[in-house]
């Protein structure tokens, strides 16, 4: 199977569930950026998982299941936590 925008993910495993295909996947390891003052974070503070359908494949649904981290900034006058952003596929405020 190709599943179209997962090129920057990990996949950690595919679910056939009959009438949908789910996908478990997480981020590259890289830095991310706080959105806040723009500092890279490695610095993981806690993971959760965001649910994305991707497009039909052969008439099934496709649900992508993506682990995310919640990073904490690493400058002490911020000191903000903010979850990675994989672009294009799981962006601030998206839905």
């Amino acid at each position: 199977m190709v599943f179209s925008g997962l090129s920057m993910l990990i996949v950690d495993d595919v679910v056939d569930e009959g009438p949908r295909v789910v996908v478990r996947a997480k981020a590259a390891p890289v830095p991310a950026v706080c959105s806040r003052c723009g500092a890279e974070s490695s610095k993981v503070h806690s993971y959760h998982h965001r649910t994305v359908a991707d497009p039909p494949v052969d008439g099934r649904l496709v649900v992508v299941r993506v682990r995310v981290r919640r990073l904490v900034c690493p400058t002490p006058q911020c000191c903000r936590t903010f979850r990675e952003q994989i672009p294009g596929l799981l962006e601030r405020y998206q839905r």
